[in-house]
């Protein structure tokens, strides 16, 4: 049977050529698209490391129009104030590269013996309280850190790992964008720039004499009350206008950014399924017709099956065999090819995306394979055997 079939496939082969390429195809860029897909989605079970319900950050930029000494007063002030809203709870600072901000700024150096990466952001003592996040070992910033010693820094566990293993570092004291910093905490994550963003090594820098005490921040996180409403923007607006002496901030909605952080990838998903879906219609019309049109030229070989006892169900079996027999092959060729991706590390991506995407890609042909032949395959089994010796 298994041989029989593959001699007529072999006696079609310029027609079963184009359709094994397009199955090919079609398999290839369902790998590329799911992989895609799985390497994005596997990052939304990393926790984002912060919290973003009932948060506002207010962006003010440097303040250019006030000196270090002005501006590290009006800041001051600014938190007071704010802290006597009603509705306000927690006030924190940070530099540039905060929460959604689209920046990053990354340092490195592999003194002592480690291999020390990471994107850091330069914070105030109340910048975790104020953003929501966790502590998993050590300690937070405090304010009697501000008259420390040395720079205090808190990392986040892809940090740790990466640049120390397994030792514990807590109260170690490394070298680290020039000076000596000392590790008092490790947070469970930081991806700042939203879910899709891939674990890395993050850390926060408490705010000290190098960086002139708040001269150089330009965000404020405010944890809000859950009443809070929009209108209550308006108050928050005045006293930000009438202390910082400008006109040019903003007041964001943390839900509404982390929202748009990761609109880009969503769509991108979405867009990208589209056209796996478009590629699989037409896979599907494509084998649909094939097998119609073969079907409709071998009515005298069904007729002459029928005719010396074979039943339905062996015109059904045959029929479908042979189309995945030709599916199998351009999946063999695929698979070969697909394979190829993990086993030589071409990119920095984990294994298990790929080998899933192979795995559902093939689930996927296949499917598509087998509903695209039942249909005209059924509609042969059907053909009498006087009516198709007749008509031959």
């Amino acid at each position: 049977m298994i041989k029989h079939i593959f001699t007529l496939i072999w006696n079609k082969k310029g027609a079963n050529s184009l359709l094994l390429i397009e199955i090919l195809l079609a398999f290839i860029v369902l790998f590329a698209v799911l992989s895609f897909v799985f390497y994005n989605t596997d990052r939304l079970d990393d926790p984002l490391g912060f919290e973003t319900e009932n948060r506002k950050y207010i962006r003010f930029g440097e303040l250019d129009n006030l000196n270090d000494s002005t501006r590290t007063f009006a800041l001051e002030e600014l938190k007071r104030q704010l802290l006597d809203l009603e509705l306000v709870e927690e006030v924190g600072y940070g530099h540039q590269a905060g929460p959604f901000s689209g920046s990053s700024w990354c340092s490195g150096n592999n003194d002592l013996g480690y291999q020390i990466q990471a994107c850091y952001v330069v914070v105030d003592e109340d910048f975790i309280p104020a953003n929501g996040m966790n502590i998993i070992e050590g300690r937070a910033f405090s304010e009697e850190d501000l008259n420390a010693n040395y720079q205090l820094m808190i990392g986040n566990q892809t940090f740790m790992k990466e640049s120390f293993g397994e030792k514990n570092m807590i109260d170690s004291i490394i070298p680290y964008d020039g000076q000596d910093t000392k590790i008092i905490g490790i947070m469970d994550e930081f991806k700042y720039n939203g879910e899709f963003e891939e674990s890395s090594g993050r850390i926060l820098l408490l705010r000290d004499t190098a960086y002139n005490g708040f001269a150089k921040f330009t965000n404020a996180y405010l944890k809000m009350d859950p009443s809070a409403d929009v209108a209550y923007e308006e108050q928050i607006s005045k006293i930000v206008q009438s202390t910082l002496k400008t006109s040019s901030f903003s007041i964001q909605d943390a839900p509404l950014l982390r929202k748009r952080a990761n609109m880009q990838t969503w769509i991108s998903i979405v867009a990208l399924l589209s056209v796996c879906l478009f590629l699989c219609i037409n896979v599907a019309l494509g084998l649909f017709g094939v097998l119609s049109y073969s079907i409709s030229r071998r009515k005298a070989e069904i007729g002459l099956r029928r005719a010396i006892g074979a039943h339905s169900g062996a015109i059904v079996q045959q029929f479908t065999m042979e189309v995945l027999a030709l599916a199998g092959m351009a999946l063999l060729f695929g698979i070969i090819m697909a394979v190829q991706i993990p086993i030589f590390d071409v990119v920095d991506v984990p294994d298990n995306v790929f080998y899933r995407g192979i795995i559902y890609s093939t689930i996927v042909v296949v499917l598509v394979v087998v509903l695209c032949a039942l249909y005209p395959s059924i509609q042969a089994s059907r053909i009498h055997p006087a009516t198709a010796l007749h008509e031959d």
